[in-house]
Protein backbone atom coordinates (compact mmCIF):
# COMPACT_ATOMS: atom_id res chain seq x y z
CA UNK A 1 0.00 0.00 0.00
CA UNK A 2 2.05 3.11 -0.99
CA UNK A 3 1.71 6.48 0.86
CA UNK A 4 -1.20 8.16 -0.53
CA UNK A 5 -3.70 5.27 0.12
CA UNK A 6 -2.35 5.75 3.59
CA UNK A 7 -3.53 9.57 3.80
CA UNK A 8 -6.81 8.58 1.97
CA UNK A 9 -7.33 6.50 4.66
CA UNK A 10 -6.35 8.81 7.45
CA UNK A 11 -8.30 11.71 5.81
CA UNK A 12 -11.80 9.17 5.49
CA UNK A 13 -11.33 8.43 8.97
CA UNK A 14 -10.83 12.28 10.07
CA UNK A 15 -14.04 12.62 7.86
CA UNK A 16 -15.57 10.16 9.64
CA UNK A 17 -14.73 11.72 12.90
CA UNK A 18 -15.61 14.53 12.10
CA UNK A 19 -19.24 13.75 11.08
CA UNK A 20 -19.70 12.06 14.23
CA UNK A 21 -18.82 14.63 16.65
CA UNK A 22 -20.73 16.83 14.64
CA UNK A 23 -24.08 14.55 15.09
CA UNK A 24 -23.57 14.56 18.68
CA UNK A 25 -22.92 18.35 18.56
CA UNK A 26 -26.74 18.55 17.30
CA UNK A 27 -27.95 15.79 19.59
CA UNK A 28 -26.67 17.20 22.44
CA UNK A 29 -28.30 20.84 21.73
CA UNK A 30 -31.94 19.77 20.13
CA UNK A 31 -34.19 21.64 21.70
CA UNK A 32 -38.34 21.48 21.78
CA UNK A 33 -40.30 24.07 19.98
CA UNK A 34 -42.37 24.20 22.95
CA UNK A 35 -42.86 23.30 26.76
CA UNK A 36 -43.16 19.21 26.41
CA UNK A 37 -46.15 19.85 28.50
CA UNK A 38 -48.25 21.66 25.84
CA UNK A 39 -47.23 19.16 23.35
CA UNK A 40 -46.79 15.67 24.34
CA UNK A 41 -48.79 15.63 27.34
CA UNK A 42 -51.22 12.92 25.97
CA UNK A 43 -48.07 11.14 24.25
CA UNK A 44 -47.21 11.34 20.71
CA UNK A 45 -43.26 12.43 21.02
CA UNK A 46 -41.46 10.84 17.99
CA UNK A 47 -38.36 9.65 20.37
CA UNK A 48 -38.03 7.41 22.74
CA UNK A 49 -38.70 7.90 26.72
CA UNK A 50 -35.39 9.02 27.71
CA UNK A 51 -34.80 11.59 25.03
CA UNK A 52 -37.94 13.36 26.09
CA UNK A 53 -36.46 13.27 29.66
CA UNK A 54 -33.33 14.56 28.43
CA UNK A 55 -35.33 17.71 26.02
CA UNK A 56 -38.20 18.60 28.73
CA UNK A 57 -36.17 21.49 29.94
CA UNK A 58 -34.44 22.65 26.52
CA UNK A 59 -36.80 24.55 25.06
CA UNK A 60 -36.39 27.49 22.15
CA UNK A 61 -36.30 30.59 23.44
CA UNK A 62 -36.72 32.64 20.64
CA UNK A 63 -40.25 30.54 19.73
CA UNK A 64 -43.74 31.80 20.86
CA UNK A 65 -46.71 29.91 20.18
CA UNK A 66 -49.69 31.34 18.56
CA UNK A 67 -52.41 29.17 18.97
CA UNK A 68 -53.70 25.62 17.97
CA UNK A 69 -54.47 24.74 14.57
CA UNK A 70 -55.32 21.15 14.88
CA UNK A 71 -55.94 19.25 18.59
CA UNK A 72 -53.74 16.36 19.09
CA UNK A 73 -55.75 13.02 18.12
CA UNK A 74 -56.15 9.73 20.75
CA UNK A 75 -54.57 6.22 20.63
CA UNK A 76 -56.75 4.13 18.87
CA UNK A 77 -57.01 0.44 17.59
CA UNK A 78 -57.32 0.15 13.29
CA UNK A 79 -59.54 -2.34 12.27
CA UNK A 80 -58.33 -5.66 11.21
CA UNK A 81 -56.94 -5.11 7.39
CA UNK A 82 -58.17 -7.40 4.94
CA UNK A 83 -55.04 -8.59 2.84
CA UNK A 84 -54.75 -11.42 -0.32
CA UNK A 85 -51.84 -12.93 -2.02
CA UNK A 86 -48.31 -13.55 -1.12
CA UNK A 87 -47.04 -15.62 1.00
CA UNK A 88 -48.82 -16.46 4.34
CA UNK A 89 -45.48 -15.51 6.79
CA UNK A 90 -45.53 -11.93 4.83
CA UNK A 91 -49.64 -11.84 4.91
CA UNK A 92 -49.41 -12.37 8.75
CA UNK A 93 -46.25 -9.89 9.57
CA UNK A 94 -48.13 -6.83 7.98
CA UNK A 95 -51.33 -7.44 9.18
CA UNK A 96 -49.94 -7.45 12.57
CA UNK A 97 -48.13 -4.15 11.74
CA UNK A 98 -51.50 -2.53 10.34
CA UNK A 99 -53.58 -3.57 13.12
CA UNK A 100 -51.35 -2.96 16.16
CA UNK A 101 -52.43 -0.30 18.78
CA UNK A 102 -51.19 3.52 17.19
CA UNK A 103 -49.87 5.68 19.79
CA UNK A 104 -51.48 9.27 20.28
CA UNK A 105 -51.07 11.94 18.35
CA UNK A 106 -49.63 15.90 19.62
CA UNK A 107 -51.81 18.65 18.44
CA UNK A 108 -50.74 21.05 15.40
CA UNK A 109 -49.29 24.01 17.09
CA UNK A 110 -48.67 27.53 14.81
CA UNK A 111 -45.81 29.01 16.21
CA UNK A 112 -43.57 32.26 15.56
CA UNK A 113 -39.87 32.05 15.69
CA UNK A 114 -37.38 35.06 15.98
CA UNK A 115 -33.79 34.80 14.72
CA UNK A 116 -34.17 31.37 13.04
CA UNK A 117 -31.89 29.52 10.50
CA UNK A 118 -33.60 27.48 7.92
CA UNK A 119 -30.74 24.40 5.88
CA UNK A 120 -31.02 20.96 5.23
CA UNK A 121 -34.88 20.86 5.94
CA UNK A 122 -34.52 21.38 9.53
CA UNK A 123 -34.74 25.10 11.90
CA UNK A 124 -32.81 26.10 13.93
CA UNK A 125 -30.54 29.15 16.03
CA UNK A 126 -27.07 29.25 16.83
CA UNK A 127 -25.93 30.30 20.41
CA UNK A 128 -23.05 30.71 21.89
CA UNK A 129 -21.52 29.17 18.64
CA UNK A 130 -23.76 26.15 18.80
CA UNK A 131 -27.07 25.12 16.65
CA UNK A 132 -29.87 24.69 18.69
CA UNK A 133 -32.19 22.67 16.14
CA UNK A 134 -35.69 22.30 16.23
CA UNK A 135 -36.60 18.56 17.27
CA UNK A 136 -40.27 18.69 15.77
CA UNK A 137 -38.08 19.66 12.24
CA UNK A 138 -34.90 17.08 13.02
CA UNK A 139 -36.90 13.79 14.12
CA UNK A 140 -35.46 10.51 14.52
CA UNK A 141 -37.21 8.55 12.11
CA UNK A 142 -36.73 11.26 9.31
CA UNK A 143 -32.96 11.77 9.71
CA UNK A 144 -32.32 9.53 6.74
CA UNK A 145 -33.91 12.26 4.56
CA UNK A 146 -33.46 15.61 6.63
CA UNK A 147 -29.19 16.88 6.78
CA UNK A 148 -30.16 19.62 9.35
CA UNK A 149 -27.27 21.82 9.34
CA UNK A 150 -23.75 21.02 8.64
CA UNK A 151 -20.35 21.51 10.07
CA UNK A 152 -20.66 25.13 8.40
CA UNK A 153 -23.83 25.45 10.23
CA UNK A 154 -22.81 29.53 10.80
CA UNK A 155 -23.21 30.39 6.82
CA UNK A 156 -26.07 32.30 5.70
CA UNK A 157 -26.34 32.38 2.55
CA UNK A 158 -29.65 34.85 2.14
CA UNK A 159 -30.91 36.76 5.51
CA UNK A 160 -34.87 37.77 5.33
CA UNK A 161 -35.43 40.43 7.76
CA UNK A 162 -37.81 42.89 8.72
CA UNK A 163 -41.14 42.22 10.16
CA UNK A 164 -42.98 41.05 7.02
CA UNK A 165 -45.12 37.68 7.52
CA UNK A 166 -43.13 34.32 5.92
CA UNK A 167 -44.63 30.90 6.57
CA UNK A 168 -42.79 28.45 5.85
CA UNK A 169 -44.31 25.29 4.88
CA UNK A 170 -42.51 21.95 4.37
CA UNK A 171 -41.79 18.07 6.32
CA UNK A 172 -39.17 15.57 6.13
CA UNK A 173 -41.20 14.17 2.63
CA UNK A 174 -41.88 17.67 0.76
CA UNK A 175 -39.80 15.92 -1.93
CA UNK A 176 -42.57 13.04 -2.52
CA UNK A 177 -45.67 14.61 -3.53
CA UNK A 178 -47.84 11.65 -1.56
CA UNK A 179 -45.79 12.94 1.74
CA UNK A 180 -46.52 16.60 0.95
CA UNK A 181 -50.50 16.36 0.52
CA UNK A 182 -50.61 14.47 3.49
CA UNK A 183 -47.83 15.63 5.76
CA UNK A 184 -47.21 19.26 4.59
CA UNK A 185 -50.73 20.57 2.75
CA UNK A 186 -53.13 19.73 5.73
CA UNK A 187 -51.01 22.68 7.88
CA UNK A 188 -51.65 25.03 5.41
CA UNK A 189 -54.45 25.91 7.53
CA UNK A 190 -52.16 27.53 10.13
CA UNK A 191 -51.95 30.26 7.53
CA UNK A 192 -55.72 30.92 8.55
CA UNK A 193 -55.35 31.16 11.84
CA UNK A 194 -51.97 33.56 10.96
CA UNK A 195 -54.28 35.95 8.61
CA UNK A 196 -56.80 36.28 11.24
CA UNK A 197 -54.13 37.88 13.50
CA UNK A 198 -52.24 40.20 10.94
CA UNK A 199 -55.90 40.43 8.58
CA UNK A 200 -53.87 43.61 6.19
CA UNK A 201 -50.49 42.41 5.63
CA UNK A 202 -49.58 39.93 2.83
CA UNK A 203 -47.60 36.66 3.24
CA UNK A 204 -45.31 34.84 1.65
CA UNK A 205 -45.59 30.83 2.02
CA UNK A 206 -41.99 29.96 1.23
CA UNK A 207 -41.39 25.96 0.54
CA UNK A 208 -38.40 24.04 -0.14
CA UNK A 209 -37.60 23.77 -3.98
CA UNK A 210 -36.87 20.22 -4.97
CA UNK A 211 -38.11 19.20 -8.50
CA UNK A 212 -40.01 21.14 -11.23
CA UNK A 213 -42.53 19.05 -11.61
CA UNK A 214 -43.02 18.75 -7.90
CA UNK A 215 -42.53 21.95 -7.50
CA UNK A 216 -45.54 23.06 -9.98
CA UNK A 217 -48.35 20.71 -8.41
CA UNK A 218 -47.19 21.81 -4.90
CA UNK A 219 -48.02 25.35 -5.80
CA UNK A 220 -51.32 24.27 -7.72
CA UNK A 221 -52.30 22.15 -4.18
CA UNK A 222 -51.71 25.69 -2.28
CA UNK A 223 -53.70 27.55 -5.05
CA UNK A 224 -56.39 25.70 -4.91
CA UNK A 225 -56.63 25.25 -1.39
CA UNK A 226 -55.95 28.87 -0.67
CA UNK A 227 -58.71 29.63 -3.92
CA UNK A 228 -59.22 33.21 -4.49
CA UNK A 229 -57.14 34.59 -1.26
CA UNK A 230 -55.37 38.23 -1.86
CA UNK A 231 -52.16 38.76 -0.07
CA UNK A 232 -50.65 35.79 -0.74
CA UNK A 233 -47.57 34.79 -2.42
CA UNK A 234 -45.66 31.62 -3.42
CA UNK A 235 -41.83 31.89 -2.71
CA UNK A 236 -39.21 28.72 -3.30
CA UNK A 237 -36.10 28.20 -1.37
CA UNK A 238 -32.90 26.95 -2.64
CA UNK A 239 -31.90 23.63 -0.64
CA UNK A 240 -28.79 23.88 -1.13
CA UNK A 241 -28.81 27.78 0.37
CA UNK A 242 -28.59 28.36 4.59
CA UNK A 243 -31.54 31.21 4.96
CA UNK A 244 -31.67 32.94 8.11
CA UNK A 245 -35.42 34.80 8.79
CA UNK A 246 -35.70 37.65 11.67
CA UNK A 247 -39.42 36.43 11.88
CA UNK A 248 -40.64 32.80 10.89
CA UNK A 249 -44.28 31.23 11.03
CA UNK A 250 -44.56 27.74 10.76
CA UNK A 251 -46.35 24.70 12.24
CA UNK A 252 -45.28 21.61 14.06
CA UNK A 253 -46.19 18.52 12.44
CA UNK A 254 -49.62 16.93 11.94
CA UNK A 255 -48.64 13.22 11.64
CA UNK A 256 -46.36 10.65 13.57
CA UNK A 257 -43.54 9.25 10.95
CA UNK A 258 -45.15 6.52 9.23
CA UNK A 259 -47.30 5.86 12.21
CA UNK A 260 -49.82 8.06 12.44
CA UNK A 261 -52.22 10.71 10.39
CA UNK A 262 -54.08 13.04 12.47
CA UNK A 263 -58.01 12.25 11.66
CA UNK A 264 -58.50 16.05 12.32
CA UNK A 265 -55.97 17.20 9.52
CA UNK A 266 -57.19 14.46 6.95
CA UNK A 267 -60.47 15.84 7.22
CA UNK A 268 -59.96 19.54 7.09
CA UNK A 269 -57.97 19.14 3.97
CA UNK A 270 -60.76 16.90 2.61
CA UNK A 271 -63.65 19.35 3.24
CA UNK A 272 -62.01 22.09 1.63
CA UNK A 273 -60.80 20.70 -1.26
CA UNK A 274 -64.32 19.31 -1.80
CA UNK A 275 -65.32 22.64 -1.30
CA UNK A 276 -63.23 24.25 -4.02
CA UNK A 277 -64.12 21.63 -6.51
CA UNK A 278 -67.64 21.78 -5.95
CA UNK A 279 -68.61 22.62 -9.48
CA UNK A 280 -66.29 19.67 -11.61
CA UNK A 281 -67.61 17.49 -8.91
CA UNK A 282 -71.24 18.30 -9.97
CA UNK A 283 -70.01 18.00 -13.74
CA UNK A 284 -68.69 14.51 -12.63
CA UNK A 285 -71.34 13.18 -11.09
CA UNK A 286 -73.84 13.80 -13.85
CA UNK A 287 -71.19 12.16 -15.56
CA UNK A 288 -70.93 9.26 -13.45
CA UNK A 289 -74.88 8.58 -13.52
CA UNK A 290 -74.06 6.66 -16.77
CA UNK A 291 -71.91 4.52 -14.50
CA UNK A 292 -68.68 5.62 -16.00
CA UNK A 293 -65.62 6.98 -14.03
CA UNK A 294 -67.13 5.76 -10.78
CA UNK A 295 -64.54 2.81 -10.07
CA UNK A 296 -61.26 4.15 -10.36
CA UNK A 297 -57.99 2.26 -11.20
CA UNK A 298 -55.16 4.39 -10.23
CA UNK A 299 -52.33 3.68 -12.58
CA UNK A 300 -48.50 4.37 -12.24
CA UNK A 301 -46.35 5.57 -14.73
CA UNK A 302 -43.46 2.80 -15.80
CA UNK A 303 -40.94 5.00 -15.76
CA UNK A 304 -41.46 5.90 -12.01
CA UNK A 305 -40.32 2.20 -11.36
CA UNK A 306 -42.48 -0.18 -9.70
CA UNK A 307 -44.69 -1.01 -12.17
CA UNK A 308 -47.05 -3.59 -12.82
CA UNK A 309 -45.42 -6.19 -14.69
CA UNK A 310 -48.86 -7.68 -15.70
CA UNK A 311 -50.71 -4.40 -16.05
CA UNK A 312 -52.28 -5.47 -19.41
CA UNK A 313 -54.17 -8.73 -17.51
CA UNK A 314 -55.09 -6.85 -14.80
CA UNK A 315 -56.49 -3.68 -16.30
CA UNK A 316 -58.36 -6.21 -18.77
CA UNK A 317 -59.75 -8.19 -15.76
CA UNK A 318 -61.03 -4.40 -13.91
CA UNK A 319 -62.42 -3.13 -17.11
CA UNK A 320 -64.78 -5.49 -17.33
CA UNK A 321 -66.10 -4.73 -14.01
CA UNK A 322 -66.21 -1.06 -15.43
CA UNK A 323 -62.69 0.01 -13.85
CA UNK A 324 -61.25 3.45 -15.62
CA UNK A 325 -57.71 3.52 -15.07
CA UNK A 326 -56.53 7.19 -14.10
CA UNK A 327 -52.67 7.97 -13.98
CA UNK A 328 -52.89 11.09 -11.07
CA UNK A 329 -49.21 12.51 -12.42
CA UNK A 330 -50.80 13.52 -16.29
CA UNK A 331 -53.59 15.30 -14.51
CA UNK A 332 -54.84 18.54 -12.27
CA UNK A 333 -54.76 18.83 -9.15
CA UNK A 334 -58.14 19.38 -9.03
CA UNK A 335 -59.02 16.66 -11.92
CA UNK A 336 -57.27 14.65 -8.91
CA UNK A 337 -59.81 15.51 -6.38
CA UNK A 338 -62.57 15.26 -8.68
CA UNK A 339 -61.73 11.70 -9.29
CA UNK A 340 -60.80 10.28 -6.06
CA UNK A 341 -63.70 11.90 -4.19
CA UNK A 342 -66.61 10.35 -7.25
CA UNK A 343 -64.88 7.41 -6.56
CA UNK A 344 -67.18 4.17 -4.97
CA UNK A 345 -64.28 2.26 -5.28
CA UNK A 346 -60.07 2.55 -5.64
CA UNK A 347 -57.68 0.14 -6.65
CA UNK A 348 -54.34 1.09 -7.51
CA UNK A 349 -50.26 0.73 -7.61
CA UNK A 350 -48.66 1.18 -4.95
CA UNK A 351 -47.16 4.88 -5.14
CA UNK A 352 -47.85 8.91 -4.81
CA UNK A 353 -50.88 8.95 -6.10
CA UNK A 354 -52.42 6.84 -3.89
CA UNK A 355 -52.06 9.39 -1.76
CA UNK A 356 -55.33 11.00 -3.05
CA UNK A 357 -57.66 8.50 -1.56
CA UNK A 358 -57.36 10.87 1.29
CA UNK A 359 -60.37 12.36 -0.60
CA UNK A 360 -62.37 9.87 -1.31
CA UNK A 361 -65.88 9.24 1.01
CA UNK A 362 -65.84 7.32 4.31
CA UNK A 363 -66.00 3.87 4.11
CA UNK A 364 -64.57 4.13 0.33
CA UNK A 365 -63.38 0.38 -0.43
CA UNK A 366 -59.77 1.31 -1.36
CA UNK A 367 -57.38 -1.46 -2.80
CA UNK A 368 -53.68 -1.20 -2.79
CA UNK A 369 -51.40 -3.82 -5.17
CA UNK A 370 -47.93 -4.00 -3.09
CA UNK A 371 -45.15 -5.77 -4.01
CA UNK A 372 -44.53 -8.45 -1.16
CA UNK A 373 -41.66 -7.14 1.37
CA UNK A 374 -43.47 -3.76 0.57
CA UNK A 375 -43.71 -2.72 4.73
CA UNK A 376 -44.84 0.35 4.49
CA UNK A 377 -48.02 1.49 6.87
CA UNK A 378 -48.39 5.10 4.94
CA UNK A 379 -51.72 4.33 2.97
CA UNK A 380 -53.18 2.29 5.52
CA UNK A 381 -52.90 5.00 7.61
CA UNK A 382 -55.14 7.08 5.10
CA UNK A 383 -57.57 4.75 5.10
CA UNK A 384 -57.47 4.33 8.93
CA UNK A 385 -57.81 8.38 9.34
CA UNK A 386 -60.51 8.79 7.00
CA UNK A 387 -62.78 5.83 7.54
CA UNK A 388 -62.24 3.77 4.17
CA UNK A 389 -62.02 0.40 4.00
CA UNK A 390 -58.28 -1.04 3.38
CA UNK A 391 -57.29 -3.75 1.81
CA UNK A 392 -54.30 -4.79 -0.24
CA UNK A 393 -53.02 -7.51 -2.74
CA UNK A 394 -49.35 -8.64 -2.69
CA UNK A 395 -47.35 -9.95 -5.49
CA UNK A 396 -43.92 -10.96 -6.46
CA UNK A 397 -41.05 -8.61 -7.30
CA UNK A 398 -39.87 -9.46 -10.42
CA UNK A 399 -35.83 -9.65 -10.96
CA UNK A 400 -33.87 -6.58 -12.08
CA UNK A 401 -30.73 -4.12 -11.26
CA UNK A 402 -32.96 -1.62 -9.96
CA UNK A 403 -33.27 -0.75 -6.03
CA UNK A 404 -35.36 -3.48 -4.62
CA UNK A 405 -38.34 -0.86 -3.68
CA UNK A 406 -38.43 0.20 -7.78
CA UNK A 407 -38.61 -3.34 -8.89
CA UNK A 408 -41.35 -4.43 -11.20
CA UNK A 409 -44.34 -6.56 -9.32
CA UNK A 410 -46.63 -9.00 -10.82
CA UNK A 411 -50.13 -9.51 -9.17
CA UNK A 412 -52.15 -12.78 -9.29
CA UNK A 413 -55.56 -12.44 -11.10
CA UNK A 414 -56.98 -14.66 -8.23
CA UNK A 415 -56.32 -13.17 -5.27
CA UNK A 416 -56.90 -9.17 -6.66
CA UNK A 417 -60.40 -10.88 -7.21
CA UNK A 418 -60.92 -12.21 -4.06
CA UNK A 419 -60.27 -8.67 -2.94
CA UNK A 420 -62.71 -7.49 -5.31
CA UNK A 421 -65.18 -10.17 -4.01
CA UNK A 422 -64.46 -8.82 -0.65
CA UNK A 423 -65.23 -5.30 -1.49
CA UNK A 424 -68.73 -6.24 -3.10
CA UNK A 425 -67.62 -6.48 -6.56
CA UNK A 426 -67.79 -9.89 -8.94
Amino acid sequence: MDGSSVGGARVDGAGAEAAAAHARLIEDNLVLTCAAERLYSDGGFAGDAALLDRLRGRVSRQTQVLGEVFPGFPAHDPAPPRLFGGSDAFRDKQGAALAARRPAGPPTLLCETRDVHLAGNALFHVEDGRPQVLFETYRPQERHVVTGPGPDFGRVDETIDGEELVFLLNSAGSFNYGHWLIDDLPRLRGLARLRERHPREPVTVALVSYFPHLDAARRHSIELLLGRRRGVSIRFLDRSKTYRFARLHHTTPCSLPSTGKSPYAMDDLTRQMRARTRLPRGLFALRALTGRGRRLFVDRHPGRGRGLANREAVLARLRDLGFEAFDPELTSVRQQVVRFAGAEIVVGIAGAGMANTVFCRPGTPVIHLVPEGWEDLFYGEIATACGQNYRAVFGPRIPSDAPEYLRDFAIDPEPLCAALAAAGLR
